[in-house]
């Protein structure tokens, strides 16, 4: 399976699985493109709790920083679920102008309003980051539309062991821990084809603080968590329908305490999502 394009001195070298391949004509696309329509039904319709209580733990923590704000824009937004969790009025943006979508938007190159610029409160990003072909441009510009003390709040795959097993076995998302992601004047994909992806993203980004504030002094990180394991892989999918074995409550919640303990003990193994909080200070 292959994944993202980068550059190695003039060649196009690919990467499959992490480990370099000189390749010219493969583009890394998604095995099976997204349909938001069936998903929103899916989410909606409120049939699979165990989808549910994936979907929460993703997006209740950010409840209490969206207090008191106005202007709050999800970028990406695809099926606009966040707003049935938060139960908050949002910005919806998305590259597709679906019929719940606010705002037409291309995110790499954020060509929002003029009148946005230093006046948004919170960007939020779920899920999308790792489809970008530039995402540190993207985090640039974002700092412009954003308030001193602005927030971004991302939810993206971690690429840990066991997800990279799950990736090759199902021939999902490819990734590249090869790519040079902060390098914000070339893409990381050979097209802007929104179904490029480097699952690799949010590891890339954010898990080195030191090399991430050299690239970008003006954001602080103040949160930089790892989660989910056993919630997302007994989820059902939101994307693609994965058997899955429905649970009460109850025991969702037991599974979510597991998923603390095994990603506390050995993250670069267990966990599946990286929340990540970015706090413009300059």
């Amino acid at each position: 399976m292959c994944a993202d394009k980068i550059k190695n001195g003039q060649e196009n070298t690919m990467v499959q699985n992490g480990k370099s391949k000189k390749k010219k004509t493969i583009n890394p696309k998604l095995k099976k493109k997204s349909n938001p329509y069936k998903e929103r039904l899916k989410i909606f319709n409120d049939k699979n709790k165990n989808l549910r209580f994936l979907l929460e733990n993703r997006f209740l923590w950010m409840r209490p920083l969206l207090k008191n704000k106005k202007e709050i824009i999800e970028v990406g937004s695809g099926t606009g679920c966040i707003q049935v969790i938060l139960k908050k009025k949002i910005i919806l943006t998305d590259l597709i102008k679906y019929p719940w979508i606010n705002k037409k938007i291309n995110m790499t190159r954020m060509n929002l309003e003029k009148k946005y610029l230093n006046k948004v409160d919170i960007f939020i990003v779920n899920q999308t980051l790792h489809h970008c072909p530039n995402p540190a441009k993207t985090l640039k510009k974002m700092s412009k539309y954003l308030k001193k003390d602005g927030l971004i709040l991302i939810n993206e795959p971690e690429i840990s062991i066991i997800y990279r097993f799950i990736l090759y076995i199902l021939k999902d998302e490819p990734w590249s821990l090869k790519t040079n992601i902060f390098n914000s004047k070339k893409n990381i994909f050979r097209s802007n084809n929104p179904w490029m992806a480097n699952v690799a993203t949010a590891r890339l980004l954010f898990a080195d603080k030191k090399k991430f504030y050299h690239f970008f002094p003006q954001y602080k990180i103040i949160k930089n968590d790892l989660n989910e394991f056993f919630i997302n892989i007994n989820s059902g999918g939101v994307n693609n329908d994965y058997f899955y074995i429905p649970l009460n409550r109850f025991f969702l919640k037991i599974l979510n305490v597991v998923d603390k303990i095994l990603i506390y003990l050995f993250p670069n193994i267990f966990a599946f999502n990286r929340s990540t909080v970015l706090k413009k200070i300059k």
